[in-house]
């Protein structure tokens, strides 16, 4: 679709609103994801913690933002964390716009984020752990080829609760 774009954040708005996607959801839906509102970090903390890789080179970084545009707007974004450069990181995906979710816009957007990540951290693997109970992020990664591996018991991230999830791989052989 010629109107799909996905883009780099490039600024501290950019870092906003997806910091605002999750601060201004509603409690059900945070559950849905598996996060607990209780250990979201404040806007400017959080803010704090995630624009100092803007100015990072890629193998320094810490985490890469990739923002989804959809007629020119952000609808959404992918992230990788946990990077080792040149070997592997955590993918995550998260579609801002309610109305867009199951449309399929989220595969093809997950699908090119996933390559872009590849392709400029040189990943031999993308890993991701999504809630077992979510079903959206765990029907979307086996439609991007990602491989299931187990399901076991963690605290995914530091905003997660205690919580069953599903671990999937997409090694660099079977591309997104």
């Amino acid at each position: 679709m010629d109107n799909m774009e996905v883009r780099p954040f490039s600024s501290s708005a950019d870092y906003e609103r997806a910091i605002d996607y999750f601060l201004t959801a509603d409690d059900s839906y945070l559950l849905g994801m598996g996060v607990d509102r209780s250990l979201l970090p404040g806007r400017d903390s959080w803010l704090q913690m995630l624009v100092p890789d803007l100015g990072r080179d890629d193998p320094e970084k810490q985490a890469f933002y990739v923002a989804w545009m959809y007629n020119g707007e952000i609808i959404g974004h992918s992230n990788i964390n946990k990077i080792k450069f040149g070997e592997e990181a955590f993918i995550h995906l998260h579609m801002y716009k309610p109305d867009l979710r199951k449309a399929g816009l989220g595969t093809q957007f997950f699908k090119r984020s996933a390559q872009t990540f590849v392709e400029r951290f040189k990943l031999k693997r993308l890993l991701c752990e999504p809630w077992a109970g979510n079903e959206a992020p765990n029907r979307v990664l086996l439609k991007a080829g990602f491989t299931f591996l187990r399901k076991y018991r963690t605290v995914p991230s530091l905003i997660q609760f205690e919580q069953e999830v599903n671990r999937y791989e997409l090694t660099t052989s079977r591309k997104a």
